[in-house]
């Protein structure tokens, strides 16, 4: 029999995460790309980066000209997190970068290495906090109910509900390209 009273115990140090609460414009560059390659580029490094544990995602929404994201980081400052995001992207971009739109010539059918370092060189986001409280609380799977009609709380219940990549459909008992980990209803 072994005697292990006498082992010293080592803790281990539980990560603390921050809540945040983006939204992540598009820039220039996504003209130059079809928008299902784009949404589908964006959730990919998403998966990268839960994968990797390096963000938690609660809610998502990827339009055409932003991405909403509501998730739990160890980094305080979003800043470091949406750099790294960004070179991802870029990455992923450089290396499949045959499905660059030629909506300057028509008939030019080899694409220029340099034109995709051009496309993409400048900024892809800028980040802005999320303001608006509906949103969060229909990408985190919480009801919305008022007692009159907002035209605005439609909008968003309509494009949530249209839209392929939302954490929507994670809360609604599918799976979405991204992965969700699911808020506990309060």
């Amino acid at each position: 029999m072994k005697k292990i009273e006498d082992k010293p115990v080592q803790l281990i140090a539980r990560k603390h995460f921050y809540n945040h609460k983006a939204e992540l414009r598009l820039g220039n560059w996504k003209t130059h790309f079809d928008l299902d390659y784009i949404n589908t580029i964006i959730a990919i490094t998403l998966n990268h980066f839960i994968k990797d544990k390096e963000l938690i995602v609660n809610g998502y929404l990827i339009t055409a000209k932003s991405v909403y994201l509501i998730f739990k980081s160890d980094k305080k400052v979003i800043d470091e997190l949406l750099n790294k995001i960004e070179s991802y992207v870029i990455f992923l971009l450089k290396r499949h970068h045959q499905e660059v739109k030629t909506t300057i010539y028509k008939n030019n059918f080899i694409i220029n290495e340099e034109n995709i370092f051009y496309i993409i060189r400048e900024p892809l986001f800028t980040y802005n906090p999320i303001k608006n409280d509906y949103l969060i609380q229909l990408l985190t799977g919480k009801k919305v109910e008022l007692p009159y009609r907002d035209r605005e709380l439609e909008y968003l219940k309509s494009l949530i509900k249209n839209n392929p990549f939302c954490s929507a459909i994670d809360y609604s008992g599918a799976l979405s390209p991204v992965d969700v980990t699911l808020l506990l209803p309060e």
